[in-house]
Order: structure tokens, then sequence, then C-alpha cells
């Protein structure tokens, strides 16, 4: 694509043949990029031992306004992307969320989810749902209160509980994220494998990643490999392993026979899958990054308000992404971290 061409904006019931479909960003090891993450705000009330380091004190001071997001989500449909993740800091404290919501399902985006903490849900699933929300990814590290309260820094687990339920009211699907922590919550799997399967959550175990400070200290205490869990959870369960979704992320998933929900596991540092990445992330502050394992970036806040038009910045992010996004990740052991913060990247 060329500087100040026009960019497509597809709309709702628009096929794969449309021309954002055959404009595909693809990187020069033959990727395409279809799966778009939007963190819409670095503020959370929560401060999460492997995503927040002590002292953090996120602003939006310097976070993209509104219509910058949208002029955005605009320039990567017409790139191709089909699924946007929106994510913070904690998305349900960004301005307009619902806004934001609605402007992906107008622009034709087959799938729209967000990733919360939960805190909130309750009281605006409803609202998430009518702006156009397919799915949610929902935090859950521990099911016992007490410790739900020291892993998260202060969280309420009635009032996620209560969103989750609000959730699974109003939405198509509603998933629990778990990150395993050795000596925290790795003795919990099976309750909240059989949580899951009694209120119709799907699952994923997640690896702690070592980003920033936080993620670093808590990878180095704490590391625990998915495949620990697997081993376990196959002894108990019949499972069969189930084929990427399209536009999906990185988790291996697994059917549970006997029940509708699905198991998966997203193991970044155990099992590289970075040959399959089809991820870009936005930050709140307009930064575009390749790959969360390296700190390269495009500051996209600036191409705004140099008044670049949207055939300009597409054709600026397919250059950039072609020549700078990496093969893989390059996490190193668990002590080393890459500087950033999870709470600034949004995951």
């Amino acid at each position: 694509m060329t500087a100040g061409a026009s960019v497509c904006t597809a709309g709702i019931g628009e096929t794969a043949d449309d021309p954002a479909e055959r404009k595909a960003l693809i990187d020069r090891f033959g990727r395409p990029f279809t799966y778009l993450r939007v963190s819409l705000t670095e503020r959370c009330h929560l401060r999460c031992g492997y995503c927040a380091s002590a002292g953090d004190k996120a602003t939006d001071a310097e976070a993209l306004r509104p219509a910058q997001f949208d002029r955005l989500l605009t320039v990567f449909r017409g790139l191709g992307a089909r699924h946007v993740r929106f994510t913070g800091g904690e998305p349900l404290l960004a301005a307009d969320l619902n806004g934001r919501i609605a402007q992906a399902r107008a622009l034709g985006f087959a799938r729209v989810s967000l990733t919360t903490n939960g805190h909130l849900l309750a009281r605006k699933a409803a609202g998430l749902a009518a702006a156009g929300l397919d799915d949610v990814n929902v935090s859950l590290d521990s099911l016992d209160p007490a410790r739900f309260t020291q892993m998260t820094g202060g969280g309420d687990l009635r009032r996620v509980l209560a969103g989750l339920e609000a959730a699974r009211r109003t939405l198509a699907r509603v998933k629990l994220n778990v990150v395993l922590l050795r000596d925290q919550n790795l003795s919990e799997w099976p309750d909240l494998v059989a949580f899951a399967l009694t209120h119709g959550y799907d699952i994923r175990f997640i690896e702690a990643m070592p980003l920033g400070t936080a993620g670093a200290a808590a990878v180095a205490r704490h590391h625990v490999d998915t495949a620990t869990v697997y081993a376990e959870l196959a002894q108990k369960y019949r499972l069969r392993p189930l084929a990427q979704a399209p536009d999906s992320g990185p988790a291996r998933r697994f059917a549970v026979a006997g029940s509708a929900i699905e198991i998966g596991f997203i193991s970044p540092l155990s099992e590289e899958f970075c040959a399959s990445c089809n991820r870009l992330r936005l930050t709140a502050r307009g930064r575009l990054v390749y790959c969360l394992g390296h700190t390269e970036g495009l500051d996209l806040r600036a191409a705004l308000m140099q008044g670049l038009d949207e055939g300009s910045l597409a054709a600026l992010i397919r250059r950039q992404v072609m020549h700078h996004k990496p093969k893989g990740h390059e996490f190193g052991s668990g002590t080393h971290a890459v500087s950033v913060r999870m709470m600034a990247i949004g995951g």
C-alpha cells in the first residue's frame, strides 16, 4: 500500500472477500496479523504481583483520546485485522469503553473482546453487551478470598464472582484467566477447573512472563510450566485437542469430555509459539508493540500528531511491521526482564 492510499473501513456483514481481507498485514516471515490488542488505559485499581511494580502510579495524561483510538482502529481494520481485544490496566476504567466497542463493531471486526479484572463487571456487563462485545476474559487467580486479596493487592473475590455471573447472563462467552504461581495458587487448579465446569466458563492457565521488575521477580520465584497442570489434568479428565481458532491467541486448547467448556494453556516460556503469532499490541499512549519479548515499537501517537492521513498511517505500519517484527520473543531466563510493564502494555 502506498502513502496516501485510502483504507477500507469494512462494515458489518462483509465477508472474508472484502478489501480489508485482501490487504492483510504480513511480515517477512509470512505471518499474517489479524488480531489487535488495544490497551485503553494504564490505570488499574489492583496491584497483581506479576503485573504491577510497587509504587506504580499510572495516569492517562498521555493516553490517546477516544477519537484517536477510533482512527487507529479504522486503519488496522483496513490492514486486515479481524479480532480486537480491549485491555488495560483495567479497561473498565477507560473513558467511553462502550464507544470503542461500538466503533469496532461498526468497522466490521468479526470479534470484539475484553480482558478485565472483573471488579466493575457486575454493573457494566449489560452495557458492554449492548455496545456489541462478544466475549470477556476475567482474571481469577484464586478462589480463596484471603489469597485472592493478597495476590491482587487488594481485590475483592465477591465482586469478581458477581461480575462473572453478570457476564454469563449477557455475553456469548466468558473465560477465566489463571496465572500460575508456585507456592501461591498452583494447588488450586483442581478447584478452579471444577468451578469452570460448574458454571460453564472456559479457562486458561498461563505462565507468568518476565516483563518489568514485577514480572521478572514473579517468574524467578514462582515459575510453573503449564505442562505440570496439563499432566495432572489429563489423569482426571478426558481431553480432546482442539484446532487453533481463527484470529485467536496462542493457547493450546482442549475440550473436556461431557462438558461444553474449553481448557487452554498459554506457555510463553516453556513452549514458544512465535511461529504462529498473529498479534500486534497498541498501548494506551499510542505505541505499537510488535512483541512482548522486545522493547522495539512504533510511536503512532506521534504519527497522529503529525497529521498523517489513514493511508499514510497504514503504509507506515505495514513498513515497520515488515522490517521490525522479530521472529520470536527473547524473554531469556526467569531472571531476565524485558523493560516494559504489563500494566502499560496490556498483555
